[in-house]
């Protein structure tokens, strides 16, 4: 099997930085039918008149609820219903999980791919485990990065039957796909007559560089697709950027939501003697998990305060073993939750008084918002975009702080030198929003700023004006 990750010459020539490319016929020998299509796609000049009511196909790569995209995805389905509008899903998921969408969607309108899980005895459709938009997922997970040519056949082959298979069968007028990836550049080349919406939740963004090998299969298609929706205007300017955008016309800033059913503040904390702080994400250490816990072990042996950590979120691994190691005579400090449902998460977020996030790269993190809305405090990397879109829906305010992010070496990995810095940064914080705490200093309304900024009906609205678009006006692809 012919790997792109190793020292071949087929890596040479695959590679977009490189200045003498094997020819094009040559690599096309190398690569099967769909990734053949993808690299050779180019626009086509197509008049489209969508009839109401809308027919949208949902689609996400990965599987639902175990990240943000993945709870996006259920938001919106959730949301959809009751509308004039009918809906069907494909995703990915383990094939020897059971079906996760019961209670929010039909069986019957839902197609998922097979990815290979623990127990191999049950067919699937591609022989891996579900590859993950990011590199640590909170499950068995194959990275982009290691994809070779068979992989990368193996994976678009699987989704591209079973898109084929449901445009079929649903008879979509309108598909909307999460992540500027692989799957949503594969809908563009099977579907070039149906409008497309996607979504950027920013880890594509980062498998830009992790996977370089996989750009070429993606940038010509991301770029064909019809509205990109964007959560900041930082992160429009790096999509600009990366995919090389001529103009802005087709990235619409559209922000982030939660669901304000569930994520609320309670009338009152309940009375404990000690402050809780909870990080909730995956136990990686992009997310600076074994930071927070350093800093956390040190303003213990600091200060007088009665703290517990809550750590919520799994993780696979090396890392994560190494990140409960570093608890290790803790264990009446910090708490290890697992992966927690929305349900149970908010009612722990209501408990919390400070949540914290120190991740290396993220993009606008649903769970701060969501810890925002349920009456928590918070800590998070000033990462680009963060600060600005909290500012934009709810004023200056204190409730949030920043840490400053330390130097990178690599897009989510910072330099050793500057780890203890970091870690102060993290301490001085901490100790900002404990005295707040501590003086009983009140957040005032800005958990109803936030819930009434971000709640996802709010944020559902703007989906609805940019499909509206399409039932309204002609789409007309133009070439090159």
């Amino acid at each position: 099997m012919l790997s792109i990750l190793d020292g071949s010459y087929f890596l040479v020539s695959i590679q977009l930085s490189i200045q003498h490319e094997m020819p094009r016929e040559v690599l096309q020998l190398e690569l099967g039918y769909y990734s053949q299509l993808l690299l050779n796609y180019k626009p086509l000049s197509i008049k489209k008149r969508v009839q109401s009511p809308l027919k949208i196909l949902r689609v996400i790569c990965q599987r639902p609820y175990f990240t943000g995209s993945g709870i996006n995805l259920i938001n919106l389905i959730t949301e959809t219903r009751g509308k004039e509008i009918e809906q069907f899903i494909v995703f990915g998921q383990p094939a020897d999980q059971e079906f996760p969408l019961k209670n929010i969607i039909d069986e019957a309108h839902v197609n998922w791919v097979r990815f290979r899980g623990n127990d191999e005895s049950i067919q699937s459709d591609v022989d891996f485990p579900i590859a993950g938009m990011s590199d640590q997922m909170p499950y068995s997970s194959t990275k982009f990065s290691e994809f070779t040519c068979e992989m990368l056949e193996s994976y678009l082959n699987a989704f591209a039957e079973t898109l084929k298979k449901t445009v079929k069968q649903f008879k979509p007028n309108l598909i909307h796909s999460h992540h500027l990836w692989l799957v949503s550049s594969l809908c563009r080349v099977l579907f070039p007559e149906i409008p497309i919406v996607a979504s950027c939740h920013n880890t594509a963004l980062r498998q830009l560089v992790l996977a370089d090998h996989l750009k070429r299969f993606i940038i010509n298609p991301i770029k064909d697709i019809d509205v990109i929706a964007v959560q900041s205007e930082e992160q429009k300017l790096s999509i600009m950027k990366l995919f090389n955008f001529k103009e802005d016309t087709k990235l619409h800033v559209i922000g982030q939501g939660i669901n304000t059913d569930l994520f609320y503040p309670s009338e009152q904390k309940p009375e404990k003697d000690w402050i809780s702080l909870t990080y909730v994400g995956k136990l990686s250490n992009s997310k600076g998990v074994p930071q927070l816990i350093q800093a956390f072990r040190e303003i213990l042996e600091e200060t007088n305060y009665h703290l517990k950590l809550y750590l919520v979120g799994s993780g696979m691994g090396p890392e994560k073993d190494k990140i409960i190691d570093m608890s290790v005579g803790l264990e009446d400090k910090i708490h290890f939750l697992g992966q927690m449902n929305q349900e149970d998460l908010a009612n722990h977020l209501r408990t919390t008084d400070i949540f914290i996030l120190p991740s290396f790269y993220d993009g606008i993190p649903k769970v701060l918002l969501e810890s925002l809305a349920s009456g928590c405090r918070a800590i998070m990397t000033n990462l680009p975009g963060i600060q600005e879109i909290i500012t934009s829906g709810c004023g200056n305010n204190d409730v949030v702080q920043y840490i400053p992010r330390p130097k990178m070496e690599l897009i989510d990995v910072p330099l050793k030198e500057d780890i203890p810095r970091f870690i102060n940064e993290i301490k001085n914080t901490l100790k900002k929003q404990l005295s707040c705490i501590i003086e009983c200093t009140s957040i005032g309304n800005f958990s109803e700023k936030i819930r009434s900024s971000f709640g996802y009906k709010t944020l559902f609205e703007k989906y609805i004006k940019i499909y509206s678009t399409f039932t309204n006006n002609d789409r007309i692809e133009k070439n090159g």
